[in-house]
């Protein structure tokens, strides 16, 4: 099992999504993140992450945590996909093309829109719950194959 991040820059415009070069999801809209490297720890690999996507460099303490997602493809966990926010002001002249992709702020209601077919589809169900302002999420997105069947919010007691 692997691990990953998933961040969400908010600008004063919009959260900043990159439109993906390459597969999976090539030609769509997601947050940046990616894998944690071995030896490295959670926050370091999302600060990595959000550098080597963005070309920003930032402080680990700006980054807050929300929680965790389990990521299953037909009922196995294959990874865990840990949450973070970002606030960023002018630091990240948008839009810019990386090697990644097209970045740019857009409005987060219209990304996780049910109807935007520009969207990776859980990021339509996990961007409401990672714009919530809640540090406590523990989430499950399910997959049959490369199909996203929905998102499980899981309560605790």
């Amino acid at each position: 099992m692997k691990n990953y991040t998933l961040i969400a820059l908010q600008t004063p415009v919009g959260v900043v999504v990159i439109n993906r070069r390459k597969i999976p999801f090539k030609g769509m809209w997601n947050l940046i993140g990616g894998k944690v490297e071995p030896g490295e720890d959670i926050l370091t690999g999302a600060v990595r992450e959000t550098f080597e996507e963005s070309g920003v460099r930032l402080d680990a303490e700006r980054f807050t945590k929300l929680g965790v997602m389990d990521w299953r493809i037909d009922g196995e966990l294959v990874g865990k996909i840990y949450l973070f926010t970002v606030r960023i002001g002018s630091e990240l002249a948008l839009p810019r093309m990386t090697r990644e992709g097209l970045l740019a702020a857009l409005d987060p209601e219209w990304l996780a829109a049910p109807d935007n077919q520009g969207t990776i589809p859980d990021l339509i169900e996990v961007l409401p719950q990672m714009m919530s302002g809640r540090t406590d999420l523990d989430l499950t997105a399910n997959y049959a194959g490369d199909d996203f069947i929905g998102l499980q919010v899981n309560k605790h007691d």
